[in-house]
């Protein structure tokens, strides 16, 4: 069974923490280091072949400055335009919190519960709209299926007679069959990696892959059909919850645009290039006047602009499992706990709160609301600008004390 591997770790705050400069856990390192010995191991040769023979092997330093001026625009354009998809999808998520939010405190509130199947109705609806969330995070990490710990518990129960939206069981089961296929390559296609969008061909067809995000859409906008058709919501609560769906939808379709249009392969392609051979070229030019020290200085010119360019092609897509990515797996837990605490407790009565014991309306040496409700329109005027006058009285106390402080 398929599983997101969800890191939990405990925060604390006066926990020691090294800083950024000495750490290892979440930078490129890893991945930059073998490149980078590399271009140590260049500028080694060539300054023992400059020290130890007589063979001129050095170039003019000019193409430091004309590469140098290339790199810096291609490494800043690269950068820029990976972060800019990677806030994108993080303010996108945070719209789709918005409207989950929103449209779960609609149904939970503005939904009459005439009996213990509409509050029944609720909460199954509310488990669809995490599971809108979760199923959100697996669809742009291609992870097919239902069958995952944290989502199959919230849509388990849902099943479309649609055409074209087949129960999610046997959505499953075909979408394996297709991806292990039959007969001699079958061997090839289970070890074959799924590629990603941007690694297919123009023309090629994704791996077969129910979009489950839409289907809750769908599965939701049937339910509020429902409570419009019996009458238990009004037009603008309706208006309201239709809304919700529509920038769920939205947001659905511009994680998309993020997933399946990266930055072009040729502009990338021709960035590695020009790095390389701008941090392979450095030797050639600094052993004629820094000797020795070229070695050091290479290793650190080829971290510096290998790292930059490693960090760009990193958070290029924010939906996977690199530690610099959005940890979704954080975000839909905080959505599923929100939903949860909703749903543990009843819709709050306004006479609950409004006329409880402690609410002192006017001020706390005033009558309580309980009291006052007992009052005339007139006596609540009076009390309410009574209440206003002492405000603006002691606030005037206060401003008269402040400047006494300041003139002494």
């Amino acid at each position: 069974m398929p599983r997101s591997p969800i890191a939990e770790q405990d925060y604390d705050p006066y926990a020691f923490r090294f800083p950024h400069s000495l750490t290892w856990h979440g930078s490129v390192i890893p991945r930059v280091l073998p490149s980078t010995i590399l271009c140590l191991v260049v500028a080694v040769i060539v300054t023992c072949v400059d020290k130890f023979t007589d063979v001129n092997i050095t170039i003019p330093q000019m193409l430091i400055t004309v590469i140098g001026f290339v790199v810096a625009l291609l490494l800043t354009y690269r950068t820029n335009t990976a972060y800019d998809r990677y806030w994108e999808g993080r303010r996108l998520w945070s719209n789709l919190t918005v409207a989950v939010r929103n449209t779960a405190r609609t149904i939970w509130i503005s939904i009459r519960e005439e009996n213990a199947t509409i509050i029944l109705e609720k909460k199954t609806a509310l488990n669809l709209l995490a599971g809108f969330a979760v199923a959100t995070k697996h669809y742009l990490r291609e992870e097919d299926g239902c069958e995952f710990d944290d989502l199959k518990p919230l849509i388990s129960n849902i099943r479309s007679t649609l055409p074209g939206f087949e129960p999610l069981e046997d959505q499953d089961k075909v979408s394996e069959l297709v991806r292990l296929g039959a007969g001699p390559n079958t061997l090839n296609k289970l070890f074959k990696r799924n590629r990603k969008p941007h690694e297919r061909k123009k023309g090629e067809l994704a791996p077969l892959n129910h979009n489950l995000p839409l289907e809750i859409l769908l599965y939701l906008a049937s339910y509020f059909a429902a409570q419009s058709n019996a009458n238990r919501i009004s037009a603008p609560t309706a208006t309201a919850l239709g809304n919700g769906l529509a920038q769920l939808t939205d947001c659905l379709t511009h994680f998309e645009r993020i997933l399946r249009s990266p930055i072009p392969v040729a502009y990338a392609i021709h960035l590695s290039q020009t790095v390389w051979i701008y941090c392979l070229s450095l030797p050639f030019q600094f052993v004629a006047i820094l000797g020795w020290a070229t070695i050091p200085l290479v290793f650190i010119a080829s971290f510096v602009l290998l790292g930059i360019e490693r960090i760009g092609a990193e958070i290029e897509n924010p939906f996977g499992y690199d530690e610099n990515d959005l940890d979704l797996d954080d975000f839909c837990n905080l959505i599923v706990r929100e939903l949860d605490t909703i749903t543990s407790n009843p819709p709050p009565s306004v006479d609950d709160w409004v006329f409880a014991p402690e609410n002192h309306p006017f001020g706390p040496q005033n009558v309580t609301a309980e009291e006052a409700r007992k009052l005339s329109v007139e006596d609540v005027r009076v009390l309410l600008d009574t209440s206003a006058q002492e405000k603006r009285n002691s606030s005037e106390i206060v401003n008269s004390s402040e400047i006494k402080i300041e003139t002494k």
